[in-house]
């Protein structure tokens, strides 16, 4: 499978998001903070054999914000698909309180599997990472969940989530220019020469960290980020630790004659009340978070503080483990130039995280 950058989509997280502005409602039960920022090589356990097994928010406590638009979610370094029974994803929303129309996430209209999931019912292949996308859809959520139904028990087994992402991706309106960089840091591994000419080398980090999986069966090991592992007893198909992709991939990225609204949020205010002259369309949530932009992209990760999902090719040829990073934008490298009226060059360096 090729490795080039062809249309790049950012999957952002949106409660992650939220929570680091002030939000704190979303780090409740269930795993609560530990599941956002993306901070998944060492996952949250719960191992009380409860129906309610993960969630971020709560169905009445968390007070919404603002509505917000969703149209993926994606469950990092988990080992939901040892357990034989099936679990949902559940969605909790209203402004005032819990409205008891609770969504399924993976039951939502326009569904596509991304990586590792199934629709007709969540029971992954393999454990590790699954991924879907759906028509985006805007509401007062408060909180999801993953729940198994009331009539099935968990599997006698600690279960694991490293990290539970819902939120908006954005596709770029086109591939990047031609004249990219891609490379691989190894800043993890520091040599010095000795007196006598030797070069001694010290070996810290190889790559990204690799995550923790608590099998039910064949206890607890390391694996590389986002690859798929067996439930079965396949040798070749079990994940093998220090055996993954070495290095940390940057890609040096610029996007040439990119229209004004595919930039720029258009209207940067916090409510639907954009001007003094317009009456508000009460059916539309703040511009800030709604937005399909460069911007949004920018916005909603706090300049490159917060963490994102990188997909350097959203097509079918880019739905493999290896085609997957958790990254941020390198400090002081988004960059927006003017080239005509209303249409810009921009240009950023993505870095992935070790």
């Amino acid at each position: 499978m090729g490795k080039q950058v062809k249309t790049p989509r950012f999957y952002v997280d949106m409660p992650t998001f939220l929570h680091a502005t002030g939000q704190l409602g979303w780090d409740d039960y269930y795993g609560g903070a530990e599941l956002l920022y993306m901070n998944c090589a060492n996952p949250y356990i719960n191992d009380t054999q409860s129906n309610f097994t993960f969630a971020i928010g709560h169905p009445n406590q968390n007070t919404p914000k603002t509505s917000f638009p969703i149209n993926f979610c994606a469950l990092l370094n988990h080992n939901l698909a040892s357990d034989s029974n099936t679990f949902t994803t559940l969605s909790y929303k209203g402004l005032i309180q819990n409205d008891g129309q609770n969504q399924r996430l993976e039951r939502m209209i326009g569904y596509k599997n991304i990586l590792n999931s199934t629709i007709q019912n969540n029971d992954p292949d393999y454990n590790g990472t699954s991924i879907w996308t759906f028509d985006e859809i805007t509401d007062y959520w408060r909180g999801f969940g993953v729940y198994y139904p009331s009539e099935l028990t968990p599997g006698g087994f600690a279960h694991q989530l490293g990290s539970f992402i819902v939120g908006k991706y954005f596709d770029c309106p086109n591939s990047p220019d031609l004249n990219l960089t891609m490379s691989r840091r190894f800043d993890g591994i520091k040599s010095q020469k000795t007196i006598g000419g030797k070069t001694l080398s010290n070996i810290y980090y190889d790559g990204p960290t690799e995550w923790t999986m608590n099998h039910p069966y064949d206890g607890v090991y390391k694996y590389p980020p986002f690859e798929l592992d067996t439930t079965g007893t396949d040798f070749d198909q079990k994940v093998k630790s220090g055996l993954g992709r070495k290095g940390l991939r940057s890609w040096k990225l610029s996007f040439s004659y990119i229209a004004e609204s595919d930039m720029w949020i258009d209207h940067e205010v916090s409510n639907n009340v954009i001007s003094d002259s317009e009456t508000p369309d009460v059916t539309k949530p703040s511009p800030m978070l709604s937005d399909n932009s460069f911007n949004f992209v920018w916005n909603c990760t706090l300049g490159g503080t917060l963490p994102f999902i990188f997909q350097p090719d959203n097509s079918e040829d880019g739905r493999n483990p290896d085609q997957f990073a958790i990254c941020t934008f390198r400090e002081n490298t988004f960059n927006v130039d003017q080239v005509a009226n209303n249409v810009y060059k921009v240009s950023m360096t993505i870095d992935e995280l070790a």
